[in-house]
């Protein structure tokens, strides 16, 4: 039977192999004939040629390259893509590898990277209906070769989810004599981590070569209690502060890649403590905690599983003695095991989830979407008792329409010209109601920015004119009043300081154009294309160019140098509403890391065997993310999985274990 070369060009270079998957490279043959898959004669007949598909993806266009013959697909190229790296290309090199294996492209998405895969399969079959394909049948869903078949195995410790938790979990257990099995639903681990810019940890062998100091963490513990009016979990908070001194080395001696920064990243934590320590390129995140779960797998004879989603705990009684998952192949996984940790990643997927622990309000999914709640739910279904669950770290800005038309342009690392308008101080923000709603000065903390717009039902007005639109193009945010910029130290500058955002006007008149930004000659016709009453916004509008005229801000008290007055037209609207990167919360747990029944009236009660940790474990905050230090939430992702796993192991080998003394 022939043998087709696989070949799968991409727009930039994978960033890792998957474990269990190493031995596959991106030019090895696979046989592709639709006789290896079904065991059936191929109908679907082509008009032999190479043909051109595409489809939006999540972050661009996707199009594709498909040659066919007679009889079958023979390669598939992606001529085009800016899907996230590390991510959107796996889930594309996988769906290619199937693709032309099964002939079909009747496949499930790869989960974590479901907009991708949809937009890739959607490029293909634009190309196999210009071929001449049978679409019908191509798309017809393809039996998994085990589906309806139950593989029985067991561990020490299973930990659901392979994201910074789940790694420091799984990593920890193995090396402290624990037979791990790890379960993660997507096709790659990291999780939120591999989309975060890096972790809080108190102390390091890169801090001290820096001749920088240990964080002093008591005091550090004292400011995030009282932050949180001390409805937090004292003692979590405790632990994963006093273990994060060396957590940081630990991490660097397990292969990933960062740097201590020499200051802050925001501006507003220039004058506190800095723990903050950086990847150096956070698309490699993920193939670096793979490269950890790789050697566990070596080295200890630890178990991972990817595109295994976990479905249930199993219960005995009032103890947890397994989980069951459904592996890639269709075959169901009936795990034994002596302890369950779940670490599963939070719920940010889950629209409704985020809606109910918001009250009603939504926010932006900006973090892993495939983290849906799935640990927490399966807690939950066993009587779990749920705390911290509007805990968020909702923490950009998003601006309507931004790099939606032509022209949007990256003229910074990280951020788009439309974007940079919703981290300017000088302007006014407003409401639904044509409110002033803040201290626009909080836009230096990204925290407090963020909560202040979830707090208006997550959309607000920032308000330029045309005079303030023209003097940052030209001349950029100093010359408009701007005290500081916004990213410190090793961030981009958001907003350029001292030259001039070029092709700006033109940006936005387009997206004027497109519906995305109201454009009004005078404050009334502003109102009344905002749907607002017009002697409100007047009364806002008169009040604060009042103040600015005077340079003083009597309402709220932001800096007199940013009170910038608006007093002539056109004016322009930009709706900007609240990334959410992920969410800090969802099970009670208690001091050693085990998931309580939700009894209060007992003192919650220990799940005998079933942990928890990271973003699936309330308590570290109140109803609310702490904006005391830089990088918590990764910080505690790390820490707590490492504290849960050395619980865990502690609980399925009878043994001790002292993270603190190691």
């Amino acid at each position: 039977m022939m043998k087709r070369v696989f070949v799968v060009l991409l727009s930039f270079v994978l960033a890792f192999g998957l474990a269990g998957c190493a031995d596959k490279k991106k030019e090895k043959p696979v046989n592709n004939s639709a006789e290896q898959s079904t065991g059936k004669e191929v109908t679907t007949a082509f008009k032999a040629g190479t043909y051109t598909g595409q489809a939006d993806g999540r972050n661009g266009l996707i199009k594709v390259e498909v040659i066919v013959n007679d009889m079958s697909i023979e390669s598939i190229k992606v001529l085009e893509s800016s899907e996230t790296e590390g991510i959107g290309d796996t889930a594309i090199e996988n769906l290619t590898q199937d693709i032309l294996t099964k002939q079909s492209i009747g496949l499930d998405a790869v989960s974590g990277a479901t907009v991708t895969s949809e937009a890739f399969l959607n490029a293909v079959e634009d190309a196999l209906k210009q071929a001449g394909g049978d679409l019908k049948a191509l798309k017809a869903a393809i039996t998994k070769e085990n589906e309806g078949k139950t593989v029985e195995l067991t561990a020490d410790v299973v930990v659901i989810g392979a994201g910074g938790t789940g790694v420091a979990a799984a990593v920890t257990s193995a090396e402290h004599g624990a037979k791990v099995i790890v379960l993660e639903k997507t096709a790659i681990p990291g999780g939120t981590t591999a989309n975060g810019g890096g972790f809080f940890a108190a102390d390091s062998a890169k801090a001290r070569a820096l001749g920088q100091k240990a964080v002093d963490t008591d005091y550090i513990f004292k400011e995030w209690m009282a932050e949180m009016d001390w409805l937090a979990d004292a003692s979590l908070v405790k632990q994963f502060l006093s273990l994060s001194h060396t957590t940081a080395d630990w991490l660097e001696e397990h292969g990933v890649i960062f740097h201590k920064t020499e200051e802050a990243v925001q501006q507003s934590h220039q004058e506190g403590t800095n723990g903050y320590h950086k990847y150096d390129d956070y698309t490699k995140t993920s193939s670096q905690l793979g490269a950890m779960l790789d050697k566990i797998v070596k080295d200890y004879s630890a178990e991972v599983y990817y595109e295994t989603p976990a479905k249930s705990v199993i219960t005995e009684g009032n103890k947890v003695i397994g989980v069951t998952a459904v592996a890639k192949d269709g075959s169901t996984l009936k795990i034994t095991a002596k302890s369950v940790i779940i670490a599963s990643g939070g719920f940010v997927g889950d629209s409704e989830m985020i809606k109910d622990a918001l009250n009603g309000v939504s926010v932006n999914a900006a973090g892993y979407n495939s983290n849906v709640g799935d640990g927490i739910k399966m807690a939950w279904d066993i009587g779990a008792a749920s705390r911290g669950l509007s805990a968020m770290v909702a923490h950009t800005f998003a601006v309507e329409g931004n790099g939606k038309v032509e022209g949007d342009y990256e003229f910074m690392e990280l951020y788009q010209a439309t974007s940079s308008v919703a981290y300017m101080p000088i302007i006014p923000w407003i409401n639904g109601s044509g409110v002033r709603f803040a201290n626009e000065d909080i836009v230096y903390d990204r925290a407090l920015s963020s909560n202040s717009v979830i707090a208006q039902g997550n959309f607000a007005y920032f308000v330029y004119n045309d005079k303030l639109l023209k003097t940052l193009e030209t001349k950029g945010a100093r010359a408009a009043g701007m005290r500081d910029k916004i990213a410190m130290g090793p961030m981009p500058e958001i907003t350029p300081m001292d030259s001039g955002w070029s092709n700006l006007t033109e940006i936005v008149d387009k997206m004027v154009k497109a519906g995305y930004v109201v454009k009004a000659d005078s404050l009334d016709d502003l109102a009344k294309k905002l749907n607002i009453d017009k002697e409100t916004l007047k009364e806002t509008m008169d009040k604060y160019n009042a103040d600015a005229m005077k340079g003083i801000d009597s309402l709220y008290g932001k800096d007199g140098k940013h009170m910038y007055p608006l007093t002539e037209g056109p004016y322009y609207a930009f709706k900007v509403t609240v990334n959410n990167l992920c969410t800090v919360g969802g099970i009670r747990i208690n001091s050693d890391f085990q998931v309580v029944q939700d009894d209060p009236e007992n003192g919650y009660t220990p799940i005998a065997n079933l942990y928890a940790a990271g973003a699936d474990a309330g308590g570290i905050y109140s109803d609310h993310y702490a904006h005391t230090i830089e990088g918590a939430a990764q910080g505690w992702a790390y820490n707590s999985g490492r504290l849960a796993g050395a619980n865990a192991t502690e609980n399925a080998l009878d043994v001790k274990i002292d993270l603190f003394t190691e």
